[in-house]
Parts: C-alpha cells; sequence; structure tokens
C-alpha cells in the first residue's frame, strides 16, 4: 500500500481551492506531490457521495467540523 503524506498546509490549499470554485472561481483543485509523484485532487461532498454513501467518522473528528 503507498503512503501519501498530506502536511496541514497541503490540506488548507486544498480546502482553498474548493472554496474558490465555490465562489465561482476557476481551480482544479488538485495539487502535484513530487516525492513520489502523485497528483491529489479535491472534490465536494456532493461530487463525490453522489452514488454512494460515506463511511463512518470517528465521534471526536466529526464534531470538530460540524
Amino acid at each position: 500500500m503507498e503512503h501519501l503524506i498530506l502536511s496541514r498546509r497541503n490540506l488548507l490549499i486544498l480546502l482553498s481551492k474548493l472554496d474558490r470554485v465555490r465562489a465561482g472561481g476557476e481551480s482544479n483543485c488538485t495539487i502535484i506531490k513530487y516525492d513520489p509523484e502523485v497528483m491529489v485532487t479535491a472534490r465536494e461532498d456532493e461530487v463525490v457521495y453522489d452514488t454512494r454513501i460515506a463511511g463512518v467518522m470517528h465521534p471526536i473528528d466529526e464534531a470538530n467540523i460540524e
């Protein structure tokens, strides 16, 4: 199994890109990591979970994002 590490900065950038698109701007909502070379793309929940149910979150995490 590959293990990709995203920093808090990476996560905040992806969230910022999602917010920019939601506000009418343009972005592919993607960052590229070069070690290892991989592309990471963020999508809104409505897009990802339109055909399936989201998995269960840890209660602490769920409380933190509500």
